[in-house]
């Protein structure tokens, strides 16, 4: 809780004052912990970074261990289970968010209730490449030249467009 602030009603305008504040300090304490300088340019980059986690949580959603089981109609004893064995085995995209696993939404076509196709193929790419389930989340929901600056994300539908783009994406060597 802020020392500045104290928890109270307020309209729009004084909530974004006091949550600028609440930031402010919350970050102040996290730089303070550290033993080394932090640049502008790295806090920047950590701001950018979380704030694309909550455009993505917004617009898609994130979903449980139990919630992806129950889309996928798991009879599995442990939802959660259901969900760690499928991601452990490359056939479901889980990211660590908050201490836990959470699982993009857009990877479950809903009109069918399972994963779509091209996730796996997608998790091969990024295994291959040494790269993280973070990075590919954040990936598929960026623009892209690849796709005519289009999101990966729009055209799952599209698995072998997806494809092509994501191995250029990965497969560079510079």
């Amino acid at each position: 809780m802020s020392t500045v602030f104290p928890d109270a009603p307020h309209d729009a305008l004084d909530q974004a004052v006091i949550n600028m504040h609440r930031s402010r300090e919350a970050l102040g304490l996290a730089v303070e912990a550290l033993e080394v300088p932090v640049s502008a340019q790295m806090a920047r980059g950590v701001q950018t970074t979380e704030n694309a986690w909550r455009d993505i949580e917004s617009e898609f959603g994130m979903l449980t261990g139990t919630e992806v089981a129950a889309l996928l109609g798991s009879n599995a004893k442990s939802a959660t289970g259901f969900a760690t064995d499928r991601r452990k085995a490359g056939k479901l995209l889980g990211i660590k968010r908050r201490n836990a696993f959470l699982y993009p939404a857009f990877q479950v076509d809903p009109r069918v209730g399972e994963v779509r196709p091209v996730i796996p193929a997608l998790l091969e790419i990024i295994e291959r490449h040494a790269r993280s389930a973070e990075d590919l989340t954040q990936w598929l929901c960026a623009h892209t030249g690849q796709l005519d600056d289009d999101r990966p994300v729009d055209r799952l539908n599209e698995p072998a467009t997806v494809l092509e783009a994501a191995e250029n994406h990965y497969g560079v060597q510079w």
